[in-house]
């Protein structure tokens, strides 16, 4: 059964709710207890100005086009009111601390306001429901409100042109209601191939039977709304998660499905293109005349934080022997509406499995520790060559360290990590791919 992380936001809103935090749960136009189509999602690719961007809000759009009304999804104080540039992009910031607040704090940000028309004004308080706007006519039916949780520090955030306001959640997640009921599609990333394989961080694709080395793995996907907008192109939106797996030809599994991407917090324009394939020949795309999404599913540490060092993720297929490999890819929307693709793959190193016999240990792993200095030695020995990975991964499935990757000998070996923080860890031992050995140790403060 999925996860369902609607149920979990939901379950959010009344916690924050009980604890008297302000939390926005209602749509931001009316009729704000009904679900209105997205022109775009949290985290499309966008290149709109030829800049390669995360979309950073969700874009809503009115039943009619002609300065629909725009409303407060909850209690907060106008901090902001301006345009970084055209008149379409005057927007209007709210937080949800007050005014004499300087910390850092969430609010609320609406764009694409027409200042000519009546709005709240800065240091205005608004309460939930309250009209803050009417949205600019910006024609050719794409009139839109785009929408963002954001954060600042400062009594006010009037920095124009130049914010400096992160955007730290998809609003998705908790605006009500959301009856979605469509599921993510794949299209083939290449003619013929469902996913593309190129050598790691490079534009060098091999042909799926015969895959050497460090690999990335492209899929083409795009989550389909549950409210049409009217328009195919802007219907094609971002997934809420994707993930991936490897399992060998028998179907022992190589790699356990690991989260590539889950579009749920902060967002850093200069990771674009961790999560996104542009170039010749899987070339990502988000405007209004195209929206293409090609996901490196393998750029990734496991955990949901899009981060630079995620490029460091790829399929070390010289760790396994040559042969056959199911590659399969999943991708989720908000409501967990599921689909699931795969593709067939060869593996071709050199490696047989003669070469590679079943491996097996001379000594059992073991963790010799000094748990207050954060020092851990690793100890193992192997009765016959193999490819060998080794890391330390944290509580939260995060990749602490690399210790070893590669073919080893027979022989006994140790490996020293030092510095680890506070914290429980797990040694985990793989052999040929398939051969899997963990030992769990903890750090203390």
């Amino acid at each position: 059964m999925e996860t369902s992380y609607k149920s979990l936001a939901r379950l959010f809103a009344c916690l924050t709710a009980t604890l008297g935090l302000s939390y926005g749960v209602i749509w931001p136009i009316p009729p704000t207890d009904s679900v209105h189509p997205l022109c775009n999602n949290w985290g499309n690719y966008q290149n709109y100005m030829s800049l390669a961007l995360f979309h950073n809000g969700i874009d809503v759009m009115p039943p009619g086009q002609q300065h629909a009304p725009v409303v407060s999804v909850s209690h907060g104080w106008v901090k902001a009111c301006g345009t970084p540039g055209q008149p379409m992009h005057y927007r209007i910031a709210v937080s949800d601390s007050g005014l004499n607040h300087t910390g850092r704090a969430p609010g609320w940000m609406y764009a694409h306001l027409d200042e000519s028309r009546p709005h709240k004004e800065l240091d205005d308080e608004v309460s939930q429901g309250d009209t803050i706007g009417y949205l600019y006519p910006m024609g050719m039916g794409f009139d839109h409100v785009h929408f963002s949780r954001i954060s600042d520090t400062g009594a006010t955030w009037q920095r124009f042109p130049n914010t400096t306001w992160w955007f730290i959640e998809n609003p998705i997640i908790t605006v009500e209601p959301n009856t979605d009921t469509a599921a993510p599609v794949f299209e083939d990333s290449r003619p013929g191939q469902r996913f593309a394989f190129c050598q790691d961080n490079s534009s060098s694709y091999l042909d799926p039977t015969g895959l050497q080395g460090d690999i990335d793995i492209i899929a083409r996907i795009h989550d389909k709304t549950g409210c049409s907008s009217g328009n195919p192109t802007w219907d094609r939106l971002a997934p809420y998660q994707i993930e991936y797996s490897i399992r060998s030809e028998t179907g022992a599994v190589v790699i356990p499905w690991t989260v590539s991407v889950r579009f749920s917090n902060r967002l850093d324009a200069e990771n674009v293109h961790v999560v996104y394939k542009n170039d010749a020949t899987c070339r990502s795309r988000g405007t209004m005349q195209s929206r293409e999404y090609f996901y490196i599913v393998t750029n990734t540490d496991g955990d949901t934080v899009i981060e630079a060092g995620d490029t460091q993720g790829r399929w070390a297929t010289d760790q396994v022997p040559d042969g056959n490999y199911r590659v399969l890819v999943k991708a989720l929307d908000i409501c967990g509406n599921t689909t699931t693709d795969s593709m067939l793959v060869t593996t071709d190193n050199g490696i047989g499995i003669k070469e590679l016999p079943g491996a097996a240990l001379s000594r059992a792993l073991e963790v010799s520790l000094n748990p207050t200095r954060g020092f851990a030695a690793i100890r193992f020995g192997l009765a016959s060559a193999a490819m060998v990975r080794l890391r330390i991964v944290d509580q939260a499935g995060r990749i602490t360290a690399r210790l070893a990757k590669g073919r080893l000998s027979i022989g006994e070996y140790t490996f020293c990590q030092r510095n680890l923080a506070a914290g429980l860890y797990v040694v985990e031992l793989t052999l040929n791919g398939t051969d899997n050995y963990k030992s769990k140790f903890v750090v203390i403060p």
